[in-house]
């Protein structure tokens, strides 16, 4: 009944406006209207001047008015009438020229305030996500984080991209991707994050592009220096890199950069586990996502939770969600913002000693610490998130 009650509710499409129509309406009818114009009072000169007495054609007409409309000063005819007919359509050739003229400006400036409407657009935008780089399958990336984030579209997502018009052009005419905000440029300058509105960004995704050929270090440096420019600007922001190279994930491991995605290392784990086990690259598959709606997850620990046994939570999943409780996410999200809550909730005890251990807990703290399979007298601290697998919501 939903599905039938959708397709009668569905509001259809408006249809798109003739060719007929979208030529009257643009600025090439009204140049055509004008050059029709001056053709006929070019005729009409010929006709009402002595211009066919002296032996002159049609054209002959035509070129002395286009003549003078150069300001060339030659002159056939001596009758008011004649001269009169060519002021006019030295006149209407003048507004022929400047419509023509004023159309090619227009629309440039059209395309020029066009860019300016969408950097403004995507300076009031709030909580949305940044991509920066280029995948050819980057269109499949950006379906996944649509499925999996109910609560945006496609208008909510910038790519920062280098890219080639061609590109980015099949992107922006895709009905899949609607809303689509694209913002060319080099995603390491700090001015094209600040297009981007970074400073009010939820999340940054940083992928890298190989427009120019570099090889795998130079493409990490780029993504490197991205990462911290974007840190640097927002230091809320989530920031998810991937790096081709063991030495730059270790420079973004120094760094504390919240998510940090190595791809050779989770190749290298499938080729060596395997050998041992037959079907792992399925399993990893399932894990991630098969495409059934199934796959890994983290959501947030309600504070009711907190100082309570693993165990107790590992129940709750399993009985009343029906959801398998794979660990703990210890100290979950982003590494300034934890630091600052948990530096806020000392201040405001009186007791010395609790105050001088949480300023060592968060020196020594580590963001983002899986705790999978815990025993169950795990006590659940603060700020953690419940690694499960079950459906996507």
């Amino acid at each position: 009944m939903g599905k039938n009650t959708d397709k009668n509710n569905k509001i259809p499409r408006k249809q798109g406006k003739s060719v007929i129509e979208r030529i009257r309406e643009s600025h090439l009818f009204t140049t055509f209207l004008i050059i029709v114009l001056v053709l006929i009072v070019c005729y009409a000169c010929y006709i009402g001047s002595d211009a066919r007495e002296n032996g002159l054609t049609f054209w002959d007409v035509f070129i002395y008015n286009m003549l003078a409309l150069a300001g060339n000063d030659y002159e056939f005819t001596e009758t008011p009438a004649g001269r009169l007919l060519g002021l006019i359509v030295l006149s209407l050739g003048v507004l022929a020229l400047s419509t023509i003229t004023g159309f090619i400006s227009s629309s440039l400036v059209a395309r020029n305030l066009s860019a300016q409407r969408g950097l403004k657009k995507m300076q009031n935008m709030k909580d949305h996500i940044i991509i920066c780089g280029w995948k050819n399958d980057v269109k499949s990336l950006i379906m996944g984080i649509l499925r999996k984030n109910k609560n945006l579209d496609a208008a909510d997502i910038i790519l920062i991209t280098g890219a080639d018009d061609v590109k980015t052009q099949v992107l922006k005419d895709d009905p899949d991707l609607k809303g689509l905000h694209i913002l060319k440029g080099d995603f390491t300058e700090e001015q094209s994050l600040k297009n981007a509105n970074i400073v009010s960004a939820s999340k940054v995704l940083i992928i890298g592009e190989n427009g120019d050929n570099l090889d795998d270090e130079l493409i990490d440096s780029r993504v490197f220096v991205t990462a911290i420019l974007a840190r640097n600007l927002n230091s809320k922001c989530h920031i998810c890199a991937q790096i081709r190279t063991e030495r730059y994930r270790n420079y973004l491991n120094a760094q504390n950069i919240a998510e940090i995605i190595y791809t050779e290392e989770y190749t290298r784990y499938i080729l060596t586990t395997s050998t041992n086990y037959s079907g792992m690259s399925k399993v990893m598959s399932s894990f991630l996502d098969n495409g059934d709606g199934t796959s890994v997850q983290i959501e947030p620990i309600p504070e009711s939770w907190v100082n309570r046994k693993y165990s107790e939570l590992f129940d709750y999943y399993k009985k009343e969600k029906n959801i398998l409780l794979l660990g703990i996410l210890e100290n979950m999200g982003v590494e300034k913002e934890i630091k600052h809550n948990i530096l806020s909730e000392a201040q405001k005890s009186t007791n010395y000693g609790e105050i001088i251990q949480k300023l060592k807990t968060v020196k020594s703290m580590e963001t983002n610490e899986p705790r999978l399979n815990p025993g169950d007298d795990y006590i659940i601290p603060s700020n953690s998130g419940a690694i499960i697998l079950g459906e996507e919501k």
